[in-house]
């Protein structure tokens, strides 16, 4: 199997479950964040580095870095989902949701 019909039968999720995973993902990071009194954004960039954990052995870190990649991943295909949207699109699933809530 080639990388392009690997690439061609991935699942594509609707943008509320994307949102779903971003969420969850988000508030595990919330809690590292105030855990360890520093932002995601910047642990990920001294993680990127390899100037965290060394010696793998501080699951915090590996639990964070996995988190704030999916954060990273879910906003990006998010972005690249919506934008496939028309004004008119984006404007209707706004009013339908805001029916519900």
């Amino acid at each position: 199997m080639t990388t392009q019909s690997m690439l061609e039968r991935k699942p594509r999720f609707s943008p509320e479950e994307i949102l779903e995973t971003l969420y969850a993902a988000r508030d595990i990071c919330i809690q590292y964040e105030k855990k360890y009194n520093m932002l995601s954004e910047q642990f990920y960039e001294l993680y990127s580095q390899g100037l965290l954990d060394e010696d793998g052995l501080n699951f915090d870190f590996v639990d964070w870095a996995g988190s704030y990649k999916t954060v990273l991943d879910c906003q990006h295909e998010y972005k690249g989902r919506v934008q496939q949207f028309t004004v008119a699109e984006k404007l209707a699933h706004l009013r339908t949701h805001a029916m519900v809530a």
